[in-house]
């Protein structure tokens, strides 16, 4: 059965819209480019062309008002995220907004609350969640492989430097809403949040250490966490990292099995407590490219109205996690109660 494309405004078309690209370029008859939104004019028609779009704007709020679109992609800076998603739901179009989801807990309420009010599909690009290997590890928890889980520990680590310029917004915590919390680890967060389930309890303490990270943005994480069903969390995250050989990892324990990152070891799977690499989850993942996935996934959700995996309801409770953690640190280290957030 055939079926009409998703017409997409990006929005923003710095280095992650790059990544979004290859699902308009690969599946036009599911989501189609038709317009691309950047203050710099020349990287907005560089990115129309790689995709496929016919228009190009220097004002977002100009081109959700006037573009033939449906939906906008949100990879605009994090200052930007509920700005531009609230413009867009008001004008009755679906969004797709790039972590975090906003900068202020207020924020995201805001937009989860005006995308029920629209009737339109608010999504998080929380792109973990939709690559094959880490959907392996969903369906080895769900089936019962590790039993009761007991902890999980988690890392993200880069080196932000490396990445951007001296002076980028990333650096700046009014403009990116903090610093390695809410820019890296948002990312493992959300995953272990897909495979425990929510959090309760978070107690963090958060730190500067290089001058070029500014207006509170840290660049030093670490936390402890309790989830809902009585599992033990415990995050380090850094952006100044000198090298490391992967950017998030974790240890996933459990009565009868434990997970590193992708390979698993468990009673099920053999008694020496050797780890094996989990075969892919590929239902319902027409590629292994996480970006391309959740972006064929909202385009689906759109059609449908179907709630998406990542959708801004779920993706409340990810932001209530690192907005705790950065009260906590506030705090001393004192453990914050999620649900008095």
């Amino acid at each position: 059965m055939s079926q009409t494309p998703i017409r997409v405004g990006l929005i923003g078309a710095g280095s992650v819209s790059g990544a979004h690209l290859p699902a308009y370029q690969q599946f036009p008859e599911q989501v189609q480019l038709v317009a691309v939104a950047d203050p710099v004019e020349e990287l907005a028609r560089q990115r129309a062309e790689q995709g496929g779009a016919e228009r190009v704007y220097t004002d977002p709020y100009r081109m959700i008002q006037e573009a033939p679109i449906d939906a906008v992609d949100i990879c605009a800076p994090h200052f930007l995220h509920a700005p531009l998603a609230l413009a867009a739901i008001e004008a009755g179009k679906h969004v797709l907004v790039e972590k975090p989801m906003g900068i202020t807990w207020e924020e995201c309420r805001q937009m989860v609350e005006a995308a029920d009010r629209a009737g339109v599909t608010l999504m998080a690009a929380q792109c973990l969640r939709y690559y094959p290997k880490y959907r392996a590890v969903r369906r080895a928890i769900q089936e019962g492989e590790l039993g009761r889980i007991f902890s999980v520990e988690f890392a993200s680590i880069q080196d932000l430097r490396r990445l951007r310029p001296p002076g980028n917004w990333m650096f700046d915590g009014k403009k990116n809403g903090g610093g390695t919390v809410i820019g890296l680890a948002v990312h493992s967060i959300d995953l272990v949040r897909y495979y425990l389930g929510n959090v309760r309890r978070v107690s963090a303490l958060c730190k500067t250490m290089r001058p070029e990270y500014i207006n509170g943005a840290e660049d030093y994480a670490v936390a402890t966490m309790e989830f809902e069903n009585d599992a033990l969390g415990s995050l380090f995250s850094t952006n100044s990292c000198h090298a490391t050989p992967w950017g998030h990892r974790f240890y996933i324990l459990g009565e009868s099995g434990a997970i590193h990152n992708t390979a698993i070891a468990s009673r099920r799977r053999g008694s020496d407590g050797r780890f094996v690499e989990l075969e892919p989850e590929r239902e319902g993942l027409p590629t292994d490219d996480g970006f391309v996935n959740e972006i064929l996934h909202w385009a689906d959700c759109c059609r449908t109205g179907a709630e998406p995996i990542s959708s801004g309801r779920d993706n409340l409770e990810t932001m209530r996690v690192i907005f705790g953690i950065y009260e906590s640190s506030r705090r001393g280290g004192a453990p914050v109660e999620l649900a008095s957030l």
